[in-house]
């Protein structure tokens, strides 16, 4: 599905009502998607199992073939999770940590791996999280690296910061350490470039509901090829011969579902899917776009002498801004009908491909407004 992204505003109906600029909190869902699930729905109220039969055809290698074409891995590393948390804990509990192990994050991530982490402290694993800086993210982590980590877990895109790091110069490190590396992808796949193979990545996992575009509970979890054998949990959907429908011995899956614990959000995956045709059939105009909204975003509110986070060389969809008061500046921007988030002190702006330019920099003269009255 080859698109204009001025008319696939048109398919987005959030664009009828808003300046919708709040892609890395949640995506609206476009209609295309939207009626994938529909469609399913249809299919199961109108013939039951055979509809869901259907959509689990060939263990849904369709929908992880799609996924793994979009991070350049083999469909048989992708896993399907309801959320990113999900698959953040099957990495942490599934990779064989030791008392006296350590696991390395940063002090701007999303809470989702720290809280998962946490866990872990409780079992003699020390959890170190790294303060970094947006300008030297890459040797702040790496200069923290030594021979106890055992696993490096951070964002291809910072949720506060907006930070996109370099991730191949903190996988040769891991590598050369015998450390694994866990990247959370979620502010990442669908508005920018990721490479499982190139950046050498162990394990990335990402909820489909931000850049995405898709509903809540779809994402996936890749595993690099001969890690986490055993999973950490077991479920009757994971184990090789489920489909036998009785209690014989256990044997975890060779392949992806062994991750797999029940039945499947089928909705919500199968939207995933068609969303994922769309980006990957214009993956340049989608990724140009993005970085294009990025750049015009940083200059204006540079320009209006704010103090912008997000460094220009480290961006893709996001861009944050320093805040007097991030709350009340959104709040403000929400009665002109912009919607952008507060994220601690500063103000998230996160424009999709199908947004103008023109929104964007109404939202940052706009912003640049309310912040000086702040200051009155």
């Amino acid at each position: 599905m080859k698109i204009d992204y001025k008319e696939f505003r048109n398919l987005v109906p959030a664009t009828r009502k808003f300046k919708y600029l709040n892609h890395a909190a949640i995506s609206p869902i476009p209609l295309p998607v939207l009626m994938e699930a529909f469609q399913f729905m249809y299919e199961v109220s109108e013939s039951g199992s055979i509809g869901v039969n259907y959509a689990e055809r060939d263990d849904l290698f369709y929908l992880r073939d799609n996924i793994s074409k979009l991070i350049s891995a083999s469909p048989e590393e992708i896993s399907l999770v309801p959320n990113t948390s999900f698959g953040i804990n099957i990495v942490l509990h599934g990779i064989g940590l030791n008392q006296g192990d350590e696991v390395l994050t940063d002090s701007s991530e999303f809470p989702a791996i720290p809280a998962a982490s946490s866990k872990l402290e409780k079992l003699g694993i020390k959890v170190k999280i790294v303060n970094v800086r947006p300008e030297t993210f890459e040797y702040d982590i790496i200069d923290k690296i030594n021979e106890k980590t055992k696993l490096i877990a951070i964002s291809s895109t910072s949720f506060l910061t907006g930070v996109s790091p370099k991730l191949s110069l903190i996988s040769k490190e891991a590598k050369r350490n015998g450390s694994y590396l866990l990247v959370d992808g979620i502010q990442t796949v669908g508005a920018g470039k990721i490479s499982v193979e190139k950046d050498e990545i162990d394990f990335l996992v990402a909820g489909g509901y931000k850049w995405l575009m898709s509903p809540q509970g779809s994402g996936f979890l890749y595993v690099r090829k001969g890690l986490i054998e055993d999973p950490p949990w077991y479920g009757w959907r994971g184990d090789s011969n489920y489909e036998k429908f009785d209690i014989h011995p256990f044997s975890p899956d060779k392949g992806p579902r062994r991750f797999e614990l029940g039945a499947y959000p089928l909705a919500p995956l199968v939207a995933m899917n068609k969303a994922i045709e769309i980006i990957r059939d214009n993956e340049d105009t989608i990724y140009d776009r993005v970085l294009l909204l990025s750049k015009v975003n940083i200059e204006c509110l540079s320009d209006k002498g704010m103090e912008v986070v997000t460094p220009m060389e480290k961006r893709v969809g996001i861009v944050t801004v320093k805040s007097r008061n991030s709350k009340r500046s959104v709040a403000e921007l929400y009665k002109e009908g912009i919607v952008v988030s507060p994220r601690g002190e500063n103000v998230r702006i996160s424009a999709h491909f199908y947004n103008d330019e023109e929104e964007v920099k109404e939202a940052c003269e706009k912003l640049a407004i309310i912040e000086r009255e702040i200051n009155l």
